[in-house]
């Protein structure tokens, strides 16, 4: 194989490994963001006689929430705002939709790579055939 079929497809293999490393954090992301979703949906939640409140770094505290107040919500920049319950969740659903685009557009992306790493491979094995 040329030294430089060889790199075009050792650059392809990267760029496909760079896509695949974005999906996962999006995954990631729409777990979050739905799990978020869900809770704050959950009647329940009020009504459970303990709740512990992550304080970072693995560490809990017990703890009682009051989700029927205004949540503080960070909306970029360093800067938070007040809303309620159901305006959070109509953020988070529409965070969640735009992450789904993305996703979407980085699936059709790894898909245009793995299109063109396999006819690079194709091309230069038809050639070495001959």
């Amino acid at each position: 194989m040329a030294r430089d079929v060889e790199a075009q497809l050792n650059y392809i293999e990267s760029l496909i490994s760079s896509v695949d490393s974005q999906i996962d954090t999006l995954n990631k992301a729409m777990i979050e963001v739905q799990n978020t979703i869900d809770l704050l949906s959950n009647s329940d939640l009020e009504k459970s006689p303990e709740k512990l409140i992550s304080i970072g770094s693995g560490l809990f505290a017990k703890g009682s929430i009051s989700i029927d107040q205004d949540l503080i919500v960070p909306i970029g920049s360093g800067i938070y705002v007040a809303e309620n319950r159901e305006r959070s969740i109509e953020r988070l659903k529409k965070n969640l939709d735009d992450i789904k685009a993305s996703m979407q557009k980085l699936l059709d992306q790894r898909k245009t790579l793995v299109d063109q790493y396999n006819t690079v491979y194709a091309t230069e094995a038809t050639r070495n055939v001959k």
